[in-house]
């Protein structure tokens, strides 16, 4: 019988853990889908059916996994001569959470990212400054994905004119609230707790104010905002020795704003290679949520890091269940 339970226990703990990870910008946050011959020349990545921007689990992931690098010794031949060099690595603990990148001893790793989804989009707002903005298909997906309780579901389908939000909350002018150039009538007040429960997400003196400013959009006008709303910078390549603007060298480049919030969903497994071959998911999230500390939970994600983008508060949750 103690045997049997053993064998149970031992069985629990190796089954995949999985977990919430927010991604809140600090700064407008660039992650291309590489050259446009359209308006923009260098858009953003987005869902190709709904148009909502979102970041791919491969940025996330090396993001993370550069945290393991470390510096090493390797031999090289050079003029038929051995050689030693400093190289970066990844480090062994680095190999067991985001797997081992040597062919010869390739191996996954402990650590599972999809990619990161919208779930309030930032927009100007004609009184208030700024408004959240979600849709009931954001909405559902998170009760799907447990990051919101499934009473947070809208049951009710919105046309392109309508919006839910709360009256007297700052962003009203009567029972109207205008977002860019539109103008939204008041189709009822927000689901219950919903504006609390967004809120307490993560811990961050601006997303605090989410149940304030939270605005529900129809599907359709979500996709809109979320395709047209986005930041559009100019940038022109200097030239070197007349110290001008080079010729022909401007160009458009898409941002997600600041102040965008996505989540993805992070799975751990036990170790499958070298000698974390016995370490349990549990593990991996600890170690991964030591180094997030380590960090003060901000990491650069995306491209153009060196000009201050895609600075993001990352905050991973407690063990969470699918709906």
């Amino acid at each position: 019988m103690n045997n049997s339970s053993s064998q149970t226990n031992e069985s629990q703990a190796m089954q995949p853990e999985r977990r919430l990870l927010y991604i809140f910008t600090r700064t407008p946050l660039h992650v291309g889908a590489g050259a446009s011959v359209g308006a923009i020349d260098q858009p953003i990545i987005r869902e190709r059916h709904t148009g909502f921007p979102v970041v791919p689990a491969t940025s996330l992931k090396g993001t993370f996994a550069d945290c393991w690098n470390e510096r090493a010794k390797a031999k090289t031949t050079k003029n038929d001569h051995e050689e030693e060099v400093e190289v970066i690595r990844r480090s062994a603990e680095g190999c067991w959470l985001f797997g081992e990148p040597d062919a010869d001893n390739a191996a996954a790793g402990a650590l599972q990212f999809t990619e990161a989804r919208l779930l309030a989009f930032p927009v100007r707002s004609a009184r208030g400054s700024f408004a959240w903005i979600t849709c009931p298909l954001i909405l559902r997906r998170a009760a799907r994905d447990g990051v919101l309780p499934v009473a947070s579901i809208i049951s009710r389908d919105l046309s392109d004119e309508q919006a839910l939000f709360a009256v007297k909350g700052p962003l009203a002018i009567a029972d109207k609230v205008v977002l860019e150039e539109y103008t939204f009538t008041h189709a009822g007040e927000l689901p219950a707790a919903l504006g609390n429960d967004m809120a307490n997400l993560i811990t961050d003196f601006v997303w605090a104010e989410v149940a304030s400013r939270l605005v529900i959009l129809s599907d359709g006008m979500m996709s809109f905002f979320a395709r047209n709303a986005c930041e559009i910078a100019q940038h022109v390549r200097i030239n070197d020795e007349t110290g001008a603007a080079a010729k022909g060298a401007l160009f458009n480049q898409e941002n997600v704003p600041s102040e965008t919030m996505f989540y993805c969903v992070v799975h751990a497994f036990r170790g499958r290679a070298g000698s974390f071959k016995n370490e349990s998911p549990s593990r991996a999230f600890e170690t991964f949520c030591a180094k997030l500390q380590d960090y003060n939970g901000v990491f650069q994600f995306g491209g153009d890091a060196s000009t201050g983008l895609g600075y993001c508060t990352v905050t991973i949750a407690s063990n969470t269940k699918s709906s």
